[in-house]
């Protein structure tokens, strides 16, 4: 258990340190192995505070884990298409492979029997990372480094190429490492060339 000082944290300390104990907390325990209580008694930070932030478990497990591996997910800026996209599954199999993966895929797995923490992963990572990547299309489509897509099937790319990451991260058959999947995905991304 961290030592605490006397009285409560200050107000500009309060995100960093809830949202590192968070993480270390599902980290060791696991999602349902911690309660908003926990976080209270750890960090000294008072509930009514926690709450006014995160307005439950779920936001707060998920506002953790997109804060920790946001800066691995940007697009690059200007570089081409291809280029681009792949180095951002790169950093993302990195962020699989490395320490939160595990993190991500017990939340994935915990989603599927709890609806607020399946709500908050839809509402605070999937659907926020799906508009950046769909903006990212409509950009290469834009300025015809790719051919134009409907939405249906910038939607069906996204799956196609993500999936085979999210797939290994959750049945663990593999390790959802880049350099096995990124020959197989050079050769779909030039069917979107022609």
């Amino acid at each position: 258990m961290a030592q605490k000082s006397a009285g409560r944290p200050r107000s500009e300390d309060l995100e960093p340190l809830v949202l590192k104990t968070t993480y270390e907390m599902l980290a060791k325990r696991g999602y349902h192995g911690f309660s908003i209580d926990d976080i209270v008694l750890e960090t000294g930070v008072a509930k009514t505070t926690i709450y006014r932030r995160w307005p439950n478990k779920a936001h707060l497990a998920m506002s953790t884990v997109t804060h920790l591996i946001s800066p691995y997910l940007e697009f690059p800026k200007d570089v081409p298409f291809e280029k681009a996209l792949l180095d951002q599954m790169e950093a993302l199999s990195g962020v699989f492979t490395g320490k939160f993966g595990r993190v991500i895929s017990s939340l994935i797995g915990a989603g599927q029997q709890d609806s607020e923490l399946a709500d908050s992963i839809l509402a605070n990572y999937l659907l926020p990372r799906r508009d950046a990547a769909k903006q990212f299309f409509f950009h290469a489509m834009e300025t015809k480094q790719i051919q134009p897509l409907t939405d249906t099937e910038v939607n069906t790319c996204m799956d196609i190429l993500y999936g085979t990451l999210y797939f290994r991260l959750l049945l663990k058959h593999e390790k959802p490492q880049f350099l096995d999947l990124r020959p197989w995905l050079e050769r779909f991304l030039k069917t979107l060339k022609k």
